[in-house]
């Protein structure tokens, strides 16, 4: 530990709430140098994959050190909240063990993007200490950058002189290497040599306030450092170290961010005694008050602002770690939930999210903690077992990982096997993977019998897992991904450095039509497909290959989406079939077949001219999905108010979607998702306006209610925001292809569930067409329960059948059926299980005789009961065919009859006027005429030897079965009121169970 001299007694007593320290900083650079004040950043880096959380002020400004992302203003300045669990800047294991290591904590910092630069930073800081902050230059220390040789660089003389320039004594410049004063974000970014303010404490030994980084290198996988184009200073105070200081205090545990905490531990305690601050290896109830404190803020902080334990390893285990000391330290299963407002209170006036999203979080911490409660119970069973078995693991008592004992197991009986004293790498993986034991768990089961590890082995083979799962490309064999990253390689030295891709997004849609235009461009790579590179290829086999074309217009396999399909044209002659498309390192390769044209002799080169043609109804049915998923993410979450909704996978194709979710609180029904059928539907009746935003992460920021994958890493640049319009508000980062309004969608229908009732469940659904004919079947199977007792017990089956059939190619088989897909099928098991009839002494009647006599009942009631005409349709027509139906409604009438039927779908009506009752105002013709505009139809000419003032008919129209009932009713009210103002004969009351005078 770096200690000097102490010249006089060091004291700080001057008392600041921490709230006015931040306040101080922060009003300082505003209104003195020009600084503009940026919100902090979620602790979630959306955007960065290198790193869990957040763990600096200068994260969420990284692109623009790279160069990638424009710079919100020259000047920044803002209070950043950082989490430092994992990765390079790990702080969790010294946690409550000292005064001033958190999980959690507050970074106050001034940015320059390109501005200022060393001389600038060092005076602002210097100016805020020793005025403001009223520090004494005697109690302060510098260091500065020394050089490192393994980097190639030099000592930051520059630093060192500007310190002297503005009074700073020799003697407290300090010169340090690159683990002191070189600072870097994560393994692989911006980084650079950084010049530390200190504090000397009592004892000489040194304690650091402030980190003024300069920001000029950016470090590469290979662990080189190459020099940024534009340099920028990051600076960052820690708030809680500057807290203890200027309160004078002696830890960070004694200021006015720690203090309510731990009385709020107190309180909520039982049978426990007062914290007593005291720091000896003895003290572990200190400790445990100190920990509890500080994950309560990590916790809370997380949860508000978004973070789900089922998708964050790290907030689970912390959480769980949190729960045991609440139970078995302070007696109180639910103190954890407690402290959620003690947090809240303290840091809610910076970061009001603690309160806006209080409910979800608190949500989300009954939940965990009944979950391990429950998790607990049930290991304690196998602890006992595993224990008579292994005794040495009772000096592991605290592990609480629900795969340990199956995880210890099979690492024992695998290394009895094994002649080493090293713990392989595969089987680490093995234990890490399958049963979830983290490293720090494995090292300590290795260190308990006397062996030691393969972190290299561990290492690669978790890089490659990690690889495998993250990729979008689904080629998981390793040598064929090198083979292409070849093919890359070439493509790059022939000067093409990416596929240009943006044209997937050039489409039009009206009135759910797909308007799509073709894309000629050259033919830059032809892979066969062991991704050998062929510059000519003359002989065609029937064989897949791979193209890469200079630009493309097909969607590629991304953001759940599946990739666009088609043809690529090479000549009239020659096309190549696309059947899938996906990106590697920006490149796009599309994999398929060549088609041939018999007896032409084919030839393909690079440099050729494709034009590649995208299969549009295909593209449509993917497009109406996509944005039918972000509906039904926005209307779950609205019909599950008390409920934290949380997506963490889907999938869209063509055929329909699905959605994962992560469930808190009230869980998912039936009823919650019907309901949210109903407001999907409401949003497409009234074709609610989408739009795209194209952002880059600073613009994101300013962004509220975005919805995003937990976990997921989106891009620095070229985000897009799809955001749906009332009534039913949708705000999503997504790469995927969608509609500009939701009319285009036509309609959807939520077909299936998993997990219902459970906190994972899956949700499936379609939309537009599919959907269309997953209604029309279920009216279909509506309309055979009216008719079953008409009907021959073989055509029963064969109806059945079919719309089981078809209901399977429209809805899949995936899930537990719902809502009216439920009420369908259970309707068909009861057809299908109707028992057949007595046989009969003679054959039952066809439908067309069965037809015919119901129309004969209809005439016979109306004149029975002096009624003057008959609008009537015929209940068995939707089991008839186009020609029976059309010969029945030509049955004779004695009565005028307006005859109506729908045989598959198809409407047929006739209207029937004898001769003696014909007028000038009162034919077959006009009749019938009032009716067509409701089916948008027209009529048929007189058949041979008929007149169309006695007989007409209308051409047969095709109809939705979803329509059809409330078509016919509108025909046939319109029917009756032309015949009740034209016919003559007196008017008698109704039959009150038809729709006739």
């Amino acid at each position: 530990m770096l200690r000097v001299p102490v010249k006089k007694s060091t004291g700080f007593t001057r008392m600041k709430s921490t709230s006015s320290i931040r306040n101080t900083f922060i009003k300082y650079f505003i209104d003195n140098h020009a600084h503009k004040f940026v919100k902090s950043s979620s602790v979630v880096p959306l955007c960065d994959p290198t790193v869990p959380f957040v763990n600096a002020g200068m994260n969420q400004f990284k692109g623009v050190f790279l160069g990638t992302v424009n710079a919100p203003c020259p000047r920044a300045v803002n209070s950043q909240k950082c989490i430092r669990v994992g990765g390079k800047h790990n702080d969790l294991d010294l946690v409550g063990t000292d005064s001033h290591h958190h999980t959690f904590f507050e970074m106050l910092g001034n940015w320059s993007f390109g501005d200022y630069y060393k001389k600038e930073a060092c005076q602002m800081a210097w100016d805020l200490l020793l005025g403001p902050y009223r520090l004494k230059p005697d109690d302060l220390v510098v260091t500065y950058f020394a050089g490192d040789p393994t980097m190639k660089l030099n000592e930051d003389r520059e630093c060192r002189d500007i310190w002297k320039s503005l009074g700073v004594s020799p003697s407290r410049i300090k010169g340090l290497g690159a683990s002191d004063n070189f600072w870097e974000m994560g393994l692989t970014g911006p980084c650079g040599p950084c010049t530390e303010i200190h504090v000397v404490n009592p004892d000489g030994s040194l304690t650091e306030i402030w980190n003024l980084v300069f920001i000029q290198f950016n470090r590469e996988a290979d662990g080189s450092v190459t020099s940024l184009s534009r340099h920028h200073v990051d600076t960052g105070m820690g708030l809680e170290r500057m807290a203890k200081l200027l309160q004078g205090v002696p830890s960070n545990y004694d200021t006015d961010i720690f203090k309510p905490l731990i009385k709020a531990i107190e309180k909520n305690s039982k049978n426990v005694p007062a914290y007593s601050g005291q720091y000896t290896e003895s003290s572990t109830l200190d400790c445990a008050y100190r920990r509890l404190a500080d994950h309560s803020r990590m916790i809370s902080v997380c949860l508000a602002d978004g973070v789900f334990p089922a998708n964050s390893l790290n907030v689970k285990q912390i959480m769980r770690k949190s729960f045991k000391i609440c139970s078995d330290v302070f007696n109180n299963p639910h103190l954890l939930s407690n402290l959620y407002d003690e947090v809240a209170a303290t840091l809610s006036s910076t970061y009001p999210e603690l309160v806006s999203n209080k409910s979800n979080a608190k949500l989300i911490i009954e939940h965990e903690a009944q979950a391990y409660a429950k998790m607990r119970a049930g290991l304690v069973k196998k602890w006992k077992d595993l224990v008579t078995r292994y005794p040495e693991v009772e000096s592991l008592n605290d592990v609480e990982t629900p795969g340990f004992a199956l995880g210890y197991k099979e690492f024992k009986e695998t290394v009895s096997k094994l002649n080493t004293s090293i713990i392989p790498g595969e089987l680490i993986f093995k234990l890490y993977d399958t049963h979830g034991l983290q490293e720090e768990l494995i090292n300590r089961i290795a260190e308990l019998n006397n062996m030691t590890t393969d972190k290299e082995g561990f290492q690669k083979l978790l890089s490659k897992h990690k690889h495998r799962h993250k990729t979008a490309f689904k080629e998981q064999d390793l040598n064929k991904t090198i083979l292409f990253n070849d093919a890359i390689d070439r493509l790059i030295k022939n000067g093409i450095s990416r596929t240009n891709d943006n044209f997937k997004y050039n489409y039009e849609i009206t009135d759910s039509k797909l308007e799509l235009g073709t894309l000629t461009t050259k033919l830059c790579a032809i892979l066969n497909e062991d991704c050998q590179w062929i510059d000519v290829l003359d002989t065609i086999e029937n064989r897949p290959y791979y193209l890469v074309t200079e630009d493309t217009n097909f969607y590629c396999e991304e953001g759940g989406q599946i990739s666009d399909s088609g043809v690529a044209r090479i000549d009239e002659h020659l096309s190549f079939k696309v059947d899938s498309v996906f990106k590697i390192r920006d490149f796009v390769f599309h994999k398929g077949c060549f088609l041939v044209d018999k007896n032409y002799s084919a030839c393909v080169k690079c440099g050729s001219d494709v034009t590649l043609i995208i299969d549009g109804e295909k593209k449509l049915r993917v497009i109406q999905n996509h944005t039918a998923i972000h509906l039904l993410n926005a209307a779950i979450r609205k019909a599950l108010p008390n409920s934290v909704v949380s997506q963490i996978g889907s999938k869209v194709t063509d055929r329909g979607l699905y959605l994962n979710l992560s469930v808190y609180g009230e869980k998912l029904s039936e009823d919650v998702l019907l309901a949210a059928e109903c407001m999907i539907r409401e949003s497409i009746e009234s074709n609610a306006r989408i739009e795209t935003k194209i952002l880059d992460s600073v613009q994101l920021a300013l962004e509220d209610s975005v919805v995003t994958v937990p976990g997921e890493t989106y891009p620095e640049t070229g985000l897009r925001l799809v955001i749906i319009q009332e009534p039913l508000i949708s705000k999503e980062l997504c790469c995927g292809t969608h509609a500009p309004s939701a009319g285009a969608l036509r309609d959807v229908c939520i077909t299936q569930a998993k997990g219902l009732g459970t906190n994972a469940p899956t949700v499936y659904c379609v939309s537009g067409e599919a959907a269309r004919q997953a209604r029309e079947l279920f009216c279909r199977t509506k309309k055979l329960e009216e008719v079953v007792d008409l009907m021959d017990p073989e055509r029963l089956r064969e109806e059945v059948a079919d719309i089981r059939r078809a209901l399977g190619d429209v809805c899949g088989d995936r899930g537990a059926p719902l809502g009216e897909l439920a009420r369908c099928q259970a309707a068909l098991r009861r057809a299908a299980a109707r028992p057949a009839p007595h046989p009969e002494p003679h054959p039952a009647p066809a439908l067309q005789a069965i037809a015919e006599a119901e129309i004969r009942e209809a005439i016979q009631e109306a004149v029975d009961g002096g009624r003057r005409f008959v609008v009537q349709f015929v209940r068995c027509s939707y089991l008839m065919q186009d020609s029976g139906l059309a010969r029945a409604l030509r049955s004779g009438v004695t009565l005028p009859a307006l005859l109506l039927g729908c045989a598959g779908g198809v409407i047929h009506a006739q209207a029937h006027v004898p001769k003696d009752l014909v007028t000038e105002s009162f034919t077959a013709e006009r009749w019938l005429g009032c009716i067509l505009p409701v089916f948008r139809a027209a009529a048929q000419p007189p058949a041979s030897g008929d007149s169309a003032l006695t007989r007409a008919a209308m051409t047969p129209t095709k109809v939705s079965l979803i329509d059809c009932e409330d078509l016919v009713q509108d025909a046939m009210r319109a029917a009756i009121r032309f015949a009740q103002a034209h016919a003559h004969a007196p008017r008698r009351p109704a039959d009150k169970n038809r729709q006739h005078n």
